[in-house]
């Protein structure tokens, strides 16, 4: 038991580490008024009102400064303003700049956002400006509005040497290698030939092959097969290609409805562009001024994508190590990129089923993924009253008690996770084969470890009946009756 709730206390630590800082959930209150402040913005921009509606989405990035809607429409906005005539641009504001500096300095980097943002009024392509909004949102997780940020930085600046090299560091932190060696290779024509970059480049090159060659232990929705795709666009390439074409014919008919850009963007999914998928969607969001539908299935699409860099980390991570085995013990650069990453994709997910539970409320389902999300980030309490609520949904009923009770057994409430577990155990289905093997998986450990022998022995042999070779059972029954035998103290 001790061992357990050690290794237990230290996943949570983990999860918790804020060597990285996250963006906290919005409340429903907040969510609200954000919204209300982007309409308001959004209107008086479409009427010219440019500035009035950049103190609206200030708001909104400050807010939110994950939310890619927002950003976007921040900067649009500021390039409608100037016309995209980068020369009619003059200086950020300089004091809300020294009060991003500053905020910067202390690394507050949530508090960095707003004086930033609101500092473009005066120039949207200023690239000290953007390049520390690019960082900031790195550092709080909020990953496709950083590249938002170095995105335009680079357009107004494309031939700037120290903006590139950041630019390029961040693009191969992320994955995107492409757009790294681009900025390598801007570098390499403003400073002529330099080994060194030459070097890094046919580095990252190998990395880009790395990432298109598959992935080991892809997640069904985004698994690779290199010869499946080779095969299919042999036989298939033409009604591919016509069914694009179609698509976009029937987007530009109907502009309004978002059911063809979602088909297109799975169409991309199945190619295993979502960089692609991700655009579509985002031109759908703008299409359809922001429809619920659309701007759920961009999230969707940016979640797939974020996995996918996910498992480009993982894979990064493990060669490492093989590749220096005497410092297997230790964390790696690689390996750190890793977690941050888990982090972050597990904090954009936990904002995502915030949002949709708060539109949703009748939809249990969504509850119980919203509660698994708050229980990776350590926050159990609030999880158990999420995996309450999804209990209304049959199908989830056992998944959400055995969830329960891993939420009491992390919060010492060893009483209710037992009876958690055991309700687990009552309410599976024949569907909830795992979720029942499990769940007296864990009661019986965690009977064993209150010294409670006569529970354990009996949640152990009822699993032992179903699956005798699962984890390890066999041995812990023998544990169990030899603490019987001995006439141990059960509780």
């Amino acid at each position: 038991m001790a061992n357990n709730e050690k290794k237990a206390d230290q996943e949570k630590e983990e999860l918790e580490k804020d060597d990285e800082p996250l963006l906290p959930p919005i409340s429903p209150g907040k969510r609200r008024r954000l919204q209300t402040a982007f309409d308001h913005g959004s209107k008086k921009g479409s009427t010219g009102d440019f500035d009035y509606a950049h103190e609206m989405f200030v708001q909104c990035v400050a807010g939110d400064p994950a939310n890619v809607i927002y950003t976007q429409n921040l900067l649009g906005n500021l390039i409608k303003k100037y016309n995209n005539d980068k020369k009619a641009a003059k200086r950020a504001t300089a004091r809300d700049k020294a009060a991003m500096k500053k905020a910067i300095g202390k690394k507050d980097w949530l508090n960095s956002i707003k004086p930033g943002a609101a500092s473009l009024r005066g120039n949207p392509w200023d690239a000290s400006v953007l390049k520390d909004l690019a960082k900031a949102c790195g550092k709080l997780g909020a990953q496709e509005c950083q590249v938002l940020y170095m995105n335009l930085a680079l357009e107004g600046n494309p031939k700037d040497v120290s903006l590139n090299l950041a630019a390029a560091d961040m693009f191969e932190e992320i994955g995107e290698f492409d757009r790294a060696i681009l900025c390598l290779e801007r570098v390499i024509r403003e400073k002529k030939e330099n080994e060194e970059l030459r070097r890094r480049i046919n580095s990252l090159s190998v990395l880009k092959t790395i990432d298109k060659g598959g992935y080991e232990e892809a997640e069904r929705s985004i698994d690779v097969s290199v010869t499946k795709r080779q095969k299919e666009s042999e036989t298939s390439d033409v009604e591919e290609i016509s069914l694009e074409e179609k698509l976009r014919r029937e987007i530009k008919r109907h502009p309004e409805e978002v059911t063809a850009y979602q088909a297109l963007a799975d169409h991309y999914v199945k190619e295993e562009n979502f960089q692609a998928a991700i655009e579509v969607m985002e031109e759908g969001v703008q299409a359809t001024g922001g429809a619920i539908k659309a701007r759920e299935y961009l999230e969707d699409m940016q979640v797939l994508e974020y996995k996918r860099k996910l498992l480009v980390a993982e894979r990064r991570a493990r060669d490492e190590v093989k590749a220096n085995q005497t410092a297997a013990e230790k964390s790696t650069k690689a390996q750190e990129l890793f977690k941050r990453m888990k982090r972050e994709l597990n904090q954009r997910e936990l904002e995502m089923f915030a949002g949709r539970c708060e539109r949703n409320p009748s939809l249990h389902g969504l509850k119980y993924e919203f509660g698994l999300r708050l229980k990776r980030a350590g926050k159990y309490n609030e999880a158990v009253t999420q995996f309450q609520e999804a209990r209304a949904e049959p199908r989830k009923v056992a998944a959400s008690n055995l969830e329960i009770g891993e939420c009491f057994q992390q919060i010492k409430q060893y009483k209710l996770a037992m009876k958690a577990y055991g309700e687990a155990v009552e309410s599976a289905g024949h569907w909830d084969e795992a979720v029942k093997k499990l769940a007296l998986y864990r009661a019986g450990w965690l009977a064993k470890g209150l010294k409670d022998y006569e529970t354990a022995d009996r949640y152990l042999t009822e699993l032992a009946g179903l699956d005798f070779g699962y984890k390890d059972v066999s041995a812990l029954l023998d544990e169990v009756s030899k603490h019987r035998e001995n006439g141990d103290l059960t509780l």
